[in-house]
């Protein structure tokens, strides 16, 4: 099959899948309550944990940061039915307009989301771009962590998790991290970030 092909077999696809496997998912959520905030948050997950984590934040409709890729599209039109927004852009030449999208969303009331890592990794490497976020906004970063029940994990560069369907996940809501506005070195904040989304399940 020609990958043009595949590709428009995933976007027509991937929308039913997704609904139907929504459906299924049951999550027990450990830690801070993801919907206890009066103010707008960073929901911050590794690439690895979208999949999972998408359905979980669903309720607190986030703003979501997705790259300009053929597979961003596929997200776009999957998830465009559940009230999520949308902002294009990545950590790379479009690091800007992606920032000042998620900026206005956050000044806007909004919720945001981020895989950190993505979308092009290194897995587990977190990207500066979240924690200027917090630092510009005042909006907390809320790690998320999926620990997921039955799953296939793909050979893919971000490990992503794909949960099969009537899995029950334990979904780990860290405590939020607080950015100072006035911050100089972010580097121990983002290492702070990716100790505790890089932490073993189960690990106090």
């Amino acid at each position: 099959m020609s990958d043009g092909r595949l590709q428009s077999l995933k976007m027509h696809l991937t929308p039913w899948v997704y609904r139907a496997l929504r459906c299924s998912l049951s999550y027990k959520p450990l830690g801070v309550d993801v919907l206890g905030f009066d103010s707008p948050v960073i929901f911050a997950c590794l690439h690895r944990d979208i999949l999972v984590t998408i359905p979980f934040v669903a309720p607190a409709r986030p703003s979501l940061l997705i790259s300009r890729s053929r597979d961003g599209e596929i997200l776009i039109r999957t998830l465009a039915r559940d009230g999520f927004d949308f902002v294009r852009g990545s950590t790379g030449k479009e690091g800007g307009a992606a920032f000042r999208g998620l900026l206005e969303r956050i000044q806007a009331g909004r919720n945001v989301g981020i895989a950190v890592d993505g979308p092009r990794g290194p897995f587990g490497h977190v990207h500066g771009g979240v924690v200027r976020l917090a630092a510009v906004s005042g909006a907390p970063i809320i790690p998320l962590i999926a620990e997921p029940g039955w799953h296939i994990a793909l050979r893919t560069w971000d490990r992503t998790i794909a949960p099969l369907p009537f899995s029950r996940i334990r979904m780990h809501v860290a405590d939020p991290i607080l950015v100072p506005r006035e911050i100089e070195e972010i580097t121990p904040i983002v290492e702070r970030l990716r100790s505790v989304l890089l932490r073993p399940i189960g690990a106090s």
